[in-house]
């Protein structure tokens, strides 16, 4: 890559490369050669996802339990869009779980901690895709529903499922179960600039009430950015204060390297149909 070669910090979108090794070889050259390596698993940076961290760290529901995470993705239908062609071909790597998995999956096991062990199920509800605009029909063979369980070195159980092509009533829901209360993180949108909204409840029987994110996790000005679009500047700003400060706040190729690794264990688990251990 020239700008590594140059000796430049490099930013690069998620997936970074269509496949584990080549996302390898960039990691060892950027690596070689000095420079800081950026990844856009920006997700992990929005402020209600850090500001949960730091509540389950003080034992705001107490020991986790189990974790629940549910996407509902308006997007990836039977009919698409011309400009969405990408996402169609395999070796482009733009499918629902690479893009929607990588995004989810990281934000969640950086708030966590990764799993030890996962079982997955990946299903083609639509071998076909016609392009809206042309009546174009193509064949289509990534995953449109996925599952995913597991658990967390720590006991607790992992479920996951990520839907595509839901006409109503999408978004995200993850819920955090605790020995002593609860936490919901949830969106009408799969990945849109409406924000997140946090509800929890501590003790038993009580009603889910909202929390309110603490100024102090925005490390932005005041703007009128959207929810994505405040996480992906989140980023920026997390660069930013690692140049300057030292810090290893952004999410490097390393990352993105782990995260080609995971993808690979659901679909060799869904291929095999076998329950596979996981380095944490």
């Amino acid at each position: 890559m020239p700008a590594i070669a140059a000796g430049k910090d490099v930013y690069c979108e998620w997936p970074l490369t269509p496949g584990k090794a080549v996302s390898q070889e960039l990691m060892e050259l950027a690596g070689k050669a000095g420079v800081r390596h950026i990844i856009g698993l920006q997700r992990r940076l929005n402020p209600d996802y850090r500001y949960v961290r730091d509540l389950l760290k003080d034992g705001y529901i107490g020991e986790l339990r189990s974790v629940r995470l549910h996407i509902s993705v308006e997007y990836f239908q039977r009919e698409r869009m011309a400009a969405l062609h990408f996402t169609i071909p395999p070796e482009n790597f733009s499918s629902l779980l690479s893009i929607y998995g990588g995004h989810y999956f990281d934000a969640v096991f950086t708030l966590l901690g990764h799993p030890d062990s996962i079982n997955a199920l990946t299903v083609n509800q639509f071998p076909e895709v016609t392009l809206i605009e042309t009546g174009e029909v193509l064949k289509h063979t990534t995953a449109d529903q996925i599952v995913v369980n597991g658990t967390f070195p720590g006991g607790a159980v992992l479920t996951v499922h990520i839907e595509a092509g839901k006409r109503n009533n999408y978004g995200m829901q993850l819920d955090l179960t605790g020995t002593q209360g609860d936490i919901r993180i949830w969106n009408t949108t799969s990945f849109g600039n409406e924000f997140n909204i946090i509800d929890a409840a501590q003790g038993d029987s009580q009603p889910m009430r909202t929390l309110k994110v603490p100024p102090r996790y925005n490390w932005l000005p005041e703007n009128d950015l959207g929810g994505s679009q405040q996480e992906l500047a989140n980023l920026y700003a997390a660069y930013a204060k690692d140049a300057r400060d030292g810090t290893h706040l952004a999410p490097t190729f390393a990352d993105a390297l782990r995260m080609h690794e995971l993808i690979d264990a659901i679909e060799i688990s869904n291929r095999d149909g076998v329950r596979l251990r996981l380095e944490t």
